[in-house]
C-alpha cells in the first residue's frame, strides 16, 4: 500500500471522524470507497431491529443518487457477508459456483464484487457492497484493505450517532419531565437531578468524541508498527507498540464510560442465547491465558461439576469475566488465579467465579467494592490506571441477567469473586436484532 493511498485513507477517517451528522457521513464513506475500490456503485446496508436490510446509501460512480431500488443488489451476496462477518471478494459472480444461480447475479450480469461487514463491539450491524458490472476480476485484496477500514470507522461512527441522537431524545424527554415536576418537588431535589442529567450527557459527549479519534490513532499505529510505511528500527517498533498498548487502554476506558451512559439511559440491551457453559469457559480459559500477568502466577480452570447450558448473553458475561481476570492478575504476584464453576441444581442456578491468592480485601472495602467510581486499591500508581466504573458495571450487567454477584476476601490471603445466574432467566423481549456469533 503506498503513502499516497495510506494518506488519503487517514484524511477521509478524520473527515468521518468530525461529522457527527449520520447520513452525510456515510455518503461520503461510500463515495470514496468507490473511489479507491474503482467501482461503478456502492451501497451501505443496515440491518433494522425487525432483522431486515435498509439500504441507508446507494451511490453511483459520479457521486449521484441511485433511485433503481435495492433490488438490484446480489441479496446472496450480502447475505453470506453479514451471516458469516467476514469479507467478500468475488472476482467474477457470473462464473462463481457459490453466486452463479442467484437470480440477482444473473439478471443483472454481475461480476466484480467486494463487500465487507460493519461490526461494533462484535454485532454485525450492516455491510458496504461495491460492484463492477462492465469487467470481471476488478477488485483484489488490494482493494479490500480501504474498504475494511473504512468499514470498521464506519461501525464505531454509526453505533456513535445511534447513541447520540438516542441521547439527545432522552434528555430532552427528561428535560420535559423536570419541568413538569419543578412545581411538584423541592428545589434540592430538582438540582440533584438536574446534575446527574449534565453528568449524563457529559459523559456521552466525551465518549462520543474520544472514540473515533482514539480508532484512527490506533489504525495508523496499527500501520506503522506492521511495516506498511517501510522498514523500521527495532526501538521504533519498541515505542510504537508502547504507544499502541496505552491508546488500546484509553480506549478500553472510553469504552467503559460508553457502558454506563447506556446503562444510565437504560438503552443496553442484552441478546441471550442458549450457551453451552462448560465450551464458553473453556474459550474464555484459553482467551485469558493470553493476558499479561505475573510469571510466578499459575492460572487455572476448575469446572467443579457437569455444567448445563445457560440462557445467557455471552458477549456481555464475557465482559465480565475478562475483568474480574484482569483485576485478578493485577492484584496477584505469587500463587495462582482460578475460574471456576459450579452447577447448583438444587436452585437451578450456576455459580461462576475468579479466585486469587492476591493482596485481598478489607471488611471496609468490601462494602464499596461495586459503587461507581470506587476504587480500594492503596497503590497510587494503580489507582490512577482505572476509572472505577468496572466492578460497577459487572454488577448491572450480572443483575440485568437476574443473578447476584459478591466477593469474598481475606487481606494477605487472596479474594474470590463470585455470581449466581439462573439456568434460564425469563428476559424482557429485545427490540435489537439478534447477534451473530
Amino acid at each position: 500500500m503506498n503513502r499516497d493511498l495510506l494518506e488519503r485513507i487517514l484524511a477521509v477517517s478524520r473527515h468521518m471522524a468530525e461529522t457527527r451528522a449520520l447520513n452525510p457521513m456515510l455518503e461520503y464513506a461510500i463515495d470514496e470507497a468507490i473511489y479507491l475500490a474503482g467501482a461503478e456503485r456502492g451501497y451501505l446496508v443496515l440491518i433494522d431491529p425487525d432483522n431486515s436490510l435498509v439500504f441507508r446509501v446507494q451511490r453511483g460512480q459520479e457521486g449521484e443518487d441511485l433511485h433503481d431500488g435495492d433490488d438490484q443488489v446480489s441479496r446472496s451476496i450480502l447475505t453470506r457477508v453479514i451471516q458469516s462477518g467476514t469479507p467478500l471478494v468475488i472476482h467474477d459472480a457470473l462464473s462463481d459456483p457459490n453466486f452463479n444461480s442467484a437470480t440477482s447475479v444473473v439478471r443483472f450480469r454481475i461480476r466484480s464484487v467486494m463487500s465487507v461487514p460493519l461490526i461494533a463491539h462484535g454485532d454485525t450491524i450492516g455491510a458496504i457492497y461495491v460492484e463492477n458490472r462492465a469487467v470481471s476480476g476488478r477488485f483484489t485484496e488490494d482493494t479490500l484493505a480501504p474498504l475494511i477500514f473504512f468499514a470498521n470507522q464506519a461501525a464505531v461512527l454509526i453505533e456513535n450517532a445511534t447513541l447520540y441522537g438516542d441521547l439527545e431524545e432522552r434528555v430532552a424527554q427528561r428535560t420535559r419531565q423536570l419541568e413538569e415536576a419543578k412545581a411538584q418537588i423541592e428545589e434540592n431535589w430538582t438540582e440533584v437531578v438536574e446534575a446527574n442529567r449534565l453528568r449524563t450527557v457529559l459523559l456521552g459527549n466525551v465518549a462520543h468524541d474520544l472514540r473515533a479519534p482514539l480508532a484512527i490513532v490506533i489504525a495508523a499505529l496499527t500501520m506503522l508498527r506492521d511495516g506498511m510505511f517501510g522498514t523500521l528500527q527495532p526501538e521504533q517498533v519498541t515505542w510504537i507498540s508502547k504507544s499502541l498498548e496505552a491508546s488500546n487502554y484509553v480506549l478500553n476506558l472510553t469504552s467503559d464510560v460508553f457502558d454506563l451512559v447506556k446503562l444510565d439511559l437504560g438503552v443496553l440491551r442484552l441478546s441471550p442465547q442458549e450457551t453451552p457453559l462448560d465450551t464458553f469457559l473453556h474459550e474464555l480459559y484459553d482467551l485469558a491465558l493470553g493476558m499479561p500477568h505475573a510469571q510466578e502466577v499459575e492460572f487455572r480452570l476448575d469446572l467443579r461439576s457437569e455444567l448445563p447450558s445457560v440462557l445467557i448473553d455471552p458477549v456481555r458475561i464475557r465482559q465480565i469475566l475478562l475483568n474480574l481476570l484482569s483485576n485478578a492478575f493485577k492484584f496477584t504476584k505469587h500463587g495462582s488465579v482460578t475460574l471456576h464453576a459450579a452447577s447448583l441444581p438444587e436452585s437451578n442456578e450456576v455459580l461462576i467465579g475468579v479466585a486469587d491468592t492476591g493482596e485481598g480485601i478489607t471488611l471496609e472495602q468490601l462494602g464499596r467494592l461495586f459503587q461507581r467510581y470506587q476504587q480500594v486499591d492503596t497503590d497510587t500508581r494503580r489507582r490512577r490506571s482505572g476509572t472505577g466504573l468496572g466492578l460497577a458495571i459487572c454488577r448491572d450487567l450480572v443483575e440485568m441477567h437476574q443473578g447476584r454477584i459478591w466477593a469474598d476476601s481475606t487481606p494477605g490471603v487472596g479474594s474470590d469473586f463470585n455470581f449466581i445466574l439462573p439456568v434460564h432467566a425469563d428476559f424482557p423481549p429485545s427490540d435489537l436484532p439478534p447477534r451473530d456469533y
